[in-house]
């Protein structure tokens, strides 16, 4: 009973929404989203002066509400697992709370530095299998794979990030 009133409460939030659940600003408290209650995925695509902006979003599977709140964990990672250079450094504020109903999504916007802009001996450019993600406050990885990418194995912190990651949002 409680997963049809469950169910029944996602469609109505979807009704009003034209169709899309979409993350709230948390009322009550529900548990932490974990990482085996989450779909990942790249969303939205969008370039600029020499990074590429790619959603990340998080997309609750689970039976029950989760919440999500802060900065995913982002890095390059080769195919063996390995990471790729330093991880995501992070911008902006740390958001509110979201409570992400079944079928709900938050998103996290990730820039991902062109390597080329770096200098090559610092960057020692290396080619990449996609990106390890963390859900905020989990320890548990997600992975998203991407096709011809590359991350800088060096250290180019001096010269700016390779990757940044912004707060969840809905």
């Amino acid at each position: 009973m409680r997963r049809v009133l469950a169910t029944a409460a996602v469609v109505a939030a979807m009704v009003g929404t034209g169709g899309v659940a979409v993350a709230q600003e948390a009322g009550a408290q529900a548990a932490t989203c974990r990482s085996v209650d989450l779909d990942v995925a790249f969303g939205r695509v969008e370039g600029a002066a020499g990074t590429v902006h790619r959603e990340v979003v998080f997309t609750n599977r689970g039976l029950g509400a989760c919440v999500l709140r802060g900065f995913p964990g982002v890095s390059y990672v080769d195919s063996n697992g390995g990471r790729v250079g330093a991880a995501a450094v992070r911008v902006g504020e740390r958001g509110p709370l979201l409570t992400l109903p079944h079928g709900a999504a938050a998103v996290s916007d990730v820039g991902f530095a062109r390597v080329d802009n770096f200098d090559p001996d610092v960057c020692r450019k290396t080619p990449v299998w996609g990106v390890r993600v963390y859900p905020p406050d989990e320890t548990t990885p997600l992975y998203l794979a991407m096709s011809d990418q590359y991350g800088c194995a060096g250290d180019v912190s001096a010269f700016g990030a390779q990757l940044t990651v912004a707060s969840v949002r809905s």
